[in-house]
């Protein structure tokens, strides 16, 4: 091929343009977004340095101070699981405890705090009784300010919510101003409660000197500030530790004490770690941080770099795409002849010289060869399911007719000894081997030596109130028919037609003929209460649904349906049954066949 047929010219509505113009938009993007890269990475780093410090020093404040609420609860368990204790606290309550009693316990209680060594630290323990009246504490001497404890309008308020948990804190800005010295107190508060009426005895009370927080968050402070004092980061304002109503409980700055900390600071200045187990949380208010002044120096060479590649890209892109157009234009043309459905279609691979391309033209033939086994193999597999759904249908036996036949069996034998039982048996016995014959088609005279064998049984079931009649030529016998078509539609006449029939007389009658050479008939018809057109109507609309049914539900696996479904599965859909009735005139149903002669292959 020339030169100038390969060389396209880079018109607007061109794909060639199109292309260039994109692939340049891409790498100006491209270089767009790579520069706020570099720019950002870099101030990133150093935000990132700063929060990941100050991060870690809000999970250390933390941990610090939910291990100080931890404490006090452990020791508030402690000693409310300790039988003795609890002894003393019952014993207490009772109308005859003395002041000798009153001595005893509260040095025996001073015993055993010694002995499980909750005496001594920033923690303080008290015991109530169940009004709140001061009894005795931990160290056996001292005594509270505030001997009652519900004198306090804030815990009188939540006393029946103390009452109900098992465990509850009470922050330093709930507590009284002074209990046990002037410092304000975490409170940790837990009913002994009787076990048959769950009524509350006494309470056992914890208190933290919550002044310790307050050091912990000023140390914590003056670590930061030697780290920072030299850094461009610049100091940490302040550091506060909120309660579960955002009322500050200790901060760096103590005239914040009790104040809301929404009216601090705006929430995104703040930096915060709520513990999941006190509910407490720790706000850090850092300065902002600025990038780096050697920011700049760097951006002058970025945007150099970013022409540079756009120059290269843009040269690059257009000697590509007049070497790649040509192989893409003969896979376009290929795919329209794949969509007008020639899926044999084939490419060369080995005519094609880019490795990106020949990928293209492995898959392309990958596809179509895909496409044409997946025609080929679903075509198989319908011819399979539809084979598989006619054995299926044909071992379909109605349980329903075996149970009356075998209770018809068990009566006749119970009350008579008569030959009945031995017809029933023997009809039973052929009609048996007759379904388990594994061909789908058989000559009319089976079918009919089959049906006649079922009138023998029905013919005892019914005491001979019913007629059977078979009229069809012995012309029709040797044509070939789908097996087991006749019984389940008499079944339905022997169901249906006869139910509150005024005649003296019922009948079944069987008839057939053809039509042209091509078609076979066959009618099944009775002289029983028939059905209005309504009726009919919607049997015959049933019967074309269960055709274009690919699987038949439970419910339909007998009957009409069962039958029009097989035949139409094997033979075609213009074959199948219809149905013509008249009230209390009977009915007949219209069986259309194939005209088949039968073979013994």
């Amino acid at each position: 091929m020339e030169r100038h047929h390969r060389l396209l010219p880079l018109h607007t509505h061109t794909i060639s343009f199109r292309l260039t113009a994109l692939c340049l938009l891409i790498s100006l993007l491209i270089s767009v977004c790579s520069s706020g890269i570099l720019i950002s990475h870099i101030s990133g780093l150093i935000r990132e340095e700063n929060e990941s410090y100050l991060n870690n020093l809000l999970d250390n404040l933390t941990s610090g101070i939910d291990t100080t609420i931890y404490n006090a609860s452990q020791i508030n368990r402690m000693l409310l699981n300790h039988v003795d204790i609890q002894n003393i606290l019952i014993r207490s309550q009772h109308p005859d405890y003395s002041v000798q009693d009153f001595q005893h316990d509260r040095e025996q209680t001073a015993i055993i705090m010694n002995s499980l060594s909750v005496t001594e630290g920033i923690f303080y323990t008290s015991f109530h009784a169940k009004d709140g009246e001061y009894l005795f504490d931990g160290g056996g001497s001292s005594q509270p300010i505030n001997a009652d404890l519900f004198s306090d309008p804030w815990i009188l308020e939540h006393k029946d919510e103390i009452d109900k948990r098992n465990q509850f804190l009470i922050t330093p800005i709930h507590s009284p101003t002074i209990f046990y010295g002037r410092f304000q107190s975490l409170m940790i508060v837990r009913p002994l409660k009787d076990l048959v009426s769950k009524d509350v005895i006494a309470y056992v009370v914890v208190y933290a000197d919550s002044s310790e927080f307050q050091r912990l968050l000023k140390r914590n402070l003056q670590s930061i500030t030697r780290v920072t004092k030299n850094s461009h980061h610049g100091p940490v304002l302040s550091i506060r530790l909120t309660d579960t109503d955002q009322i500050v409980i200790a901060s760096t700055n103590e005239e914040e004490y009790g104040l809301p900390i929404a009216k601090l600071a705006p929430p995104d200045k703040l930096l915060s770690n709520r513990s999941s187990y006190s509910g407490f949380t720790v706000y850090i208010e850092p300065s902002p941080t600025y990038l780096s002044h050697s920011l700049r120096s760097t951006l002058i060479p970025i945007l150099g770099i970013v022409m540079v590649i756009l120059l290269l890209f843009g040269a690059l892109t257009i000697a590509l795409l007049q070497h790649m157009l040509f192989p893409l234009k003969r896979l376009t043309s290929n795919m329209q002849f794949v969509g007008l459905g020639n899926f044999k279609l084939r490419l060369d691979e080995e005519a094609c010289h880019d490795d990106d391309i020949r990928e293209l033209y492995i898959g392309f033939n990958h596809m179509t060869e895909k496409i044409d086994n997946l025609i080929t193999n679903v075509y198989e597999q319908q011819l399979v399911l539809k084979s598989a759904q006619l054995q299926s249908l044909t071992y379909q036996i109605n349980p329903h007719f075996l149970y009356n036949t075998l209770q018809t069996i068990e009566a006749i034998a119970e009350v008579r000894d008569i030959p009945e039982v031995q017809t029933i048996a023997t009809s039973l016995a052929q009609m048996f081997r007759y379904n388990l014959k594994p061909e789908n088609f058989v000559p009319l005279s089976d079918e009919l030596a089959h049906l006649k064998t079922y009138f023998s049984i029905e013919c005892i079931r019914f005491r001979n109130q019913i007629k059977f009649d078979i009229d069809i030529g012995p012309e029709l016998y040797s044509l070939s028919v789908p097996k087991f078509i006749l019984q389940p539609i008499v079944e339905n006449s022997l169901t249906h037609a006869f139910k509150g029939s005024q005649h003296s007389w019922n009948q079944v009658r069987i008839t057939g003929e053809t039509v042209s050479d091509q078609t076979l008939l066959l009618y099944v018809s009775d002289n029983g209460i028939g059905m209005d057109s309504q009726r009919v109507e919607a049997l015959n609309q049933n019967l074309s649904s269960a055709a274009s049914s690919q699987v038949l539900q439970a419910k339909d696996s007998i009957g009409l349906a069962n039958v029009h479904q097989r035949i139409v599965n094997c033979c075609g859909m213009e074959y199948g049954l219809s149905v013509t009735a008249w009230v209390e005139k009977g009915a007949c149903v219209t069986i259309r066949l194939p005209y088949l002669p039968h073979t013994d292959s």
